[in-house]
């Protein structure tokens, strides 16, 4: 970790944003969660007064992932469905919009019309609430995966096409972020409002839940539990991934400091490995006797699962308006199988 960068972060994003109130939709997510710690820790250590609106739909949810924070002066903490439109009366300069039914989940196979509609009315009723309150800036949280198959060792710069065939079911999450970026712009355009389009790689680190179903929880779980760690794939898939802490700072970089109506990609470049190699190296930071084996699938796609790519995205135009990762990939790693092991302690 780069404790000099994350301070000059922090205490750049602190001048930036002091005595703003910022609005977090999907706060109980990870990225969303991670925002709103982020914020908290810029009130805390920099005194920015930042005021907090963290919308949440579960309680219950709601209350484990903020059991350390839930009494903040400088948190409101708004039950709502996004379905729905938002009533909050008070003043909002800035919002996050992280809402949204995550690839993860597999729900694209098992209800995908909910994936639609939560895509489609959860990010027209926050533009709308956007529109109405005359925000300084809305940032929406979008995908890699809007890319769609792209499988080549060169950097993937924010203006490549789309390559997604919409006859895959899996597919519908990424073309759901594509209709949400395209109604932003739109908004954009007729409001004269200020958007921003984050699109997010895969993440992960402090703040991913234990029974989170996606492949870096599973290893965790596996490790934590002292239990193999078995694919379903060969593991080629490489990526360049990103720290969920990482993730906060760079949404707030491209609030303050992005250009109205752009995307920007958000990755840590440096952090480019497959699937099976992030799988060895977890279980070689843990110290753990634990085995890695495969039990590959006829077709992958069936249960879910992109088909095995490399999807290396450029992330110069974010750091290009002054943003930097702080955590390496070990960081990140690290991160995870500590939260895991105290589920485990617990």
């Amino acid at each position: 970790m780069n404790v000099s960068l994350q301070s000059n972060q922090r205490k750049y994003l602190a001048s930036k944003f002091k005595g703003s109130s910022i609005l977090v939709s999907g706060s109980t997510g990870l990225i969303g969660s991670r925002i709103v710690h982020y914020l908290c820790e810029l009130n805390d250590v920099c005194n920015s007064s930042i005021k907090i609106i963290a919308l949440y739909k579960n309680k219950t949810k709601k209350d484990d992932v903020f059991k350390t924070i839930l009494n903040r002066e400088d948190i409101s903490f708004i039950e709502c469905d996004i379905l729905f439109p938002l009533l909050y009366n008070a003043t909002v300069d800035y919002v996050i919009h992280c809402a949204g039914i995550s690839g993860g989940t597999k729900l694209h196979l098992k209800n995908p019309m909910l994936v639609f509609e939560t895509a489609y009315n959860g990010t027209k009723n926050l533009l709308d609430f956007s529109k109405h309150h005359y925000v300084k800036g809305f940032c929406f949280v979008s995908t890699y995966e809007i890319y769609g198959n792209v499988n080549t060792e060169q950097l993937i710069p924010e203006g490549v096409p789309c390559q997604l065939n919409t006859m895959v079911l899996r597919n519908i999450y990424a073309e759901c972020k594509r209709m949400c970026e395209s109604m932003c712009v739109a908004m954009a355009s007729t409001c004269k409002m200020n958007v921003f389009i984050g699109r997010l790689t895969s993440t992960f680190g402090k703040g991913v839940q234990y029974n989170d179903p996606r492949f870096f929880a599973e290893f965790a779980r596996c490790i934590v539990e002292h239990r193999d760690i078995i694919l379903k794939s060969m593991g080629g898939t490489v990526r360049s991934y990103l720290d969920a802490d990482d993730a906060a700072s760079a949404f707030l970089y491209i609030l303050t400091n992005g250009m109205p109506g752009n995307a920007y990609n958000i990755t840590n470049m440096a952090n480019a490995i497959s699937i099976r190699d992030i799988a060895l190296r977890m279980i070689e930071l843990s110290g753990n006797n634990i085995g890695l084996k495969f039990d590959v699938l006829e077709d992958i796609a069936k249960i879910g699962y992109r088909i095995e790519s490399t999807t290396l995205m450029d992330a110069n135009k974010l750091y290009g308006i002054g943003w930097n990762p702080i955590y390496s990939m070990d960081d990140t790693l690290k991160k995870l199988l500590n939260d895991f092991s105290s589920y485990v302690s617990d």
